[in-house]
């Protein structure tokens, strides 16, 4: 993105965008969404358009339900505007959490918008407030608009607190500053609520009316309700512009609307708004420059590409993670960095690898252990076909067979690609005291693997810190066929040890295997309607593209984590029968599944005690779609899978929520 231009004048809030190509791809966008176009006409073009956009799919999976709109689908396919009228009260709602915000500077006092994303967090532009000592003299004033009766009120005015947070990027042009709880009169802010922001890309798509709340030219506030139409631009001829960061939309933009929020018809925010698109001459020169300049467009930075920015910077960068923390709070979810990491586990130390012979005749995952054979092969298929495996040292395959599971790794992470244990609850036998101790396995390449650089502290200077995280949990291939003997024991005690390599750890960002989500295996078992109690769970992370980087400075970094862990437990449930259940962990709120099923459908200011724990029971076809591993064979004994859309993804409180 070009930078912003620079005065040494009062500055204005109105921002041109300096791409040509870009301004002469929204003339031709803007000509063919036309409203002077036949209406029949429009409505089959606004259709077209709105089903060939990439995002259409998941925009459906953010309306309401049509017992509570039922026209939202007509409305983004362009053959309704009928609203509900509860439209006016959420959007009177949504409005309280804008403010003006007012920017003391040598040439005189001007104005920009923000508005509240989270616990005493205001969003804005980096062109309103780009440094810590500007915002330290800046206001934030509320309730700056005129009331029923066309009373102008007084502002409530709230001080900056850049001391405690403030994050800024130039080139998306956001700045996260913290608000002071209460103002110079004593009001609270939490009056005013907050609008969370949804990670997810798909809360707007072409030709949908968008409506923006804003303070424009340091006026009182206003709104444009329905009044902008998102342009769809093609990437090749808007040159420059990133259009997964930015997103178009055609309307007037008066000075001042810097930093407003635009929304979607279920008040949802879509974009902060940044930019204005000028119109252009023939010779290339911008339209009423100098004069009073023709606007035929505006841009906003996509909400999905924020949080990108701000994912890729969580470890790396702490206020990222702070703003992070207050954005997840304001979803419902508790912050990652609550959680705490045990300094015990932090001090497990690392052993030599152990020979390859000592796995000689060991089997590992056994895929007839149930009465469903589950072949692991057809399970990593998709990934082994794009490359992404890493191939055992003797060329004999890609499982690492161990002591009652498997582990098959990522050859471009370097952690595990999925796991894969048998449990047998008859046979358990514990192995005696914990002995955390950590190998590297000699059957696959160093390369391939973490080891202690990574985790132990001493090893970088990062401000974030990781625990190991089992992804075979520690009992579960503790059992033998020969029972609680000795020679028992000693197997069971194999299969521990196994456990504490490398190859079967994945970073712990959070306490995801705490007494809820720990205890489900013993829990299913239980679920078991046969004498012999047998279960098979698979568990992985979830890799995404924008994982963010951590260890730059450590060896073999920088390194990406995956923030979010899946698991698909399989239940021989009857002596004939199995039962699948699949669930996620972790980051949820990245989880496309929970939009389909509307967990998030309505979001408004408060905080929703059942979102807290992160755990979430999906679909196994949910999990297919986050990992491309395939999971085909288990889709008939899925337990949600047969569930209405709107149940299939479910928060888990506590264990006995989960079904199978």
């Amino acid at each position: 993105m070009e930078d912003i231009p620079q005065s040494s004048e009062t500055p204005s809030d109105i921002v041109p965008t300096q791409s040509k190509a870009l301004s002469a791809e929204v003339e031709k966008a803007a000509r063919a969404n036309s409203v002077y176009a036949p209406a029949e006409a429009r409505r089959s073009g606004r259709r077209v358009r709105a089903e060939s956009d990439r995002r259409f799919e998941i925009r459906k999976d953010f309306l309401e339900s049509p017992l509570s709109d039922p026209n939202g689908f007509e409305r983004i396919i362009g053959e309704s505007d009928l609203m509900s009228i509860n439209f006016l009260d959420r959007g009177k709602r949504a409005a309280a959490a804008v403010c003006r915000i007012k920017v003391p500077s040598g040439g005189g006092t001007w104005y920009g918008t923000g508005f509240l994303v989270g616990s005493r967090l205001l969003l804005t532009n980096h062109h309103v407030l780009g440094t810590p000592d500007e915002a330290s003299q800046c206001e934030a004033e509320f309730e700056y608009e005129h009331d029923i009766d066309g009373v102008l009120r007084e502002p409530v005015r709230f001080n900056l607190r850049p001391h405690e947070i403030f994050y800024t990027n130039a080139e998306l042009d956001i700045t996260f500053v913290a608000v002071t709880a209460l103002s110079e009169e004593g009001v609270p802010l939490d009056r005013y609520g907050r609008l969370p922001l949804i990670p997810l890309s798909g809360k707007g798509i072409a030709g949908e009316w968008v409506t923006i709340v804003q303070h424009p030219g340091s006026d009182p506030k206003q709104i444009a309700i329905r009044a902008s139409q998102i342009i769809a631009l093609d990437q090749r001829a808007a040159d420059g512009i990133n259009l997964d960061n930015f997103i178009h939309y055609s309307t007037d933009t008066e000075p001042g609307s810097s930093g407003a929020p635009v929304f979607n018809d279920q008040w949802q925010v879509l974009a902060l708004h940044h930019k204005a698109v000028p119109a252009m001459t023939e010779s290339g020169e911008q339209e009423g420059a100098g004069t009073k300049p023709v606007w035929i467009a505006n841009e906003g930075v996509r909400i999905s590409a924020i949080y990108k920015l701000l994912e890729k910077e969580r470890f790396e960068t702490p206020l990222a993670g702070l703003v992070l923390d207050r954005l997840e709070t304001s979803l419902g979810l508790t912050p990652m960095s609550q959680h705490s990491l045990s300094s015990e586990i932090l001090l497990e130390a690392d052993r030599k690898p152990l020979p390859p012979s000592r796995w000689a005749d060991v089997k590992g995952y056994n895929p007839a252990f149930l009465s469903e054979r589950l072949e692991l092969a057809g399970i990593y298929a998709p990934q082994l076909a794009e490359g992404h495996i890493a191939p055992l040292l003797d060329g004999s395959g890609y499982e690492l067979a161990y002591h009652n599971f498997t582990a098959v790794i990522n050859a471009d992470r370097r952690f595990p690609l999925f796991t894969a244990v048998n449990i047998d609850g008859n046979k358990l036998v514990h192995p005696g005291p914990r002995k955390d101790t950590w190998r590297r396995d000699a059957r696959i390449a160093a390369e391939y693997q973490s080891d202690a650089n990574f985790y132990e502290k001493k090893r970088g200077n990062d401000s974030v810190q990781f625990s190991r995280g089992h992804q075979v949990r520690l009992l579960d291939p503790c059992w033998s066929k020969l029972g609680d003997t000795p020679e028992g024991l000693a197997e069971s005690r194999l299969g521990a040890e196994d456990t504490f390599h490398y190859t079967n750890a994945a970073p712990q960002v959070q306490g995801y295997n705490d007494v809820d989500w720990g205890n489900l295996e013993d829990y299913l078992l239980d679920k078991a309607q046969t004498t012999e109690k047998r279960l098979t769970v698979f568990t992985g992370p979830i890799y995404r593209d924008d994982d963010p980087l951590y260890g730059k400075n450590r060896k073999g970094g920088p390194w990406k984590i995956p923030l979010s862990f899946w698991k698909i437990a399989v239940l021989q449930k009857t002596p004939d029968k199995i039962a699948a259940a699949a669930f996620i962990v972790g980051q949820t709120q990245y989880v496309q599944a929970l939009y389909e099923a509307k967990v998030f459908a309505g979001l408004k200011p408060y905080t929703a005690d059942e979102m807290r724990k992160r755990h979430i029971q999906t679909t196994v076809s949910a999990i297919q779609r986050e990992t491309l591993l395939d999971f085909s064979a288990l889709e008939p004994f899925d337990a949600h899978g047969s569930f209405e859309s709107t149940r299939r993804t479910r928060w888990i409180n506590n264990i006995n929520d989960v079904v199978i």
